[in-house]
């Protein structure tokens, strides 16, 4: 998929489980922030990781289908 991945094949994400595709998102051992220095490999760890992820995705698509909808990931609309 074109993603980038670490120097121990672990997948980059960012602090919302983003990979580097956009709308493309990873959790669990298999990925982890650069500010981690090892993978996690534990069960809560992937279970938080995929929740937050899951939150992201979830704010991602109501942004498409209601652009008007405030939303903290998107600047806000300065009024003129």
């Amino acid at each position: 998929m074109g993603r980038a991945l670490l120097d121990d094949g672990t997948v980059r994400v960012n602090d919302f489980g983003q990979t580097s595709v956009p709308g493309v998102y990873a959790a669990g051992d298999m990925a982890r922030r650069e500010s981690i220095p090892i993978p996690l490999a534990q069960i809560t760890f992937a279970v938080s990781s995929g929740q937050l992820a899951a939150g992201m995705i979830d704010q991602e698509l109501l942004m498409v289908d209601l652009p008007d909808l405030p939303s903290p990931f998107r600047p806000a609309q300065q009024e003129s």
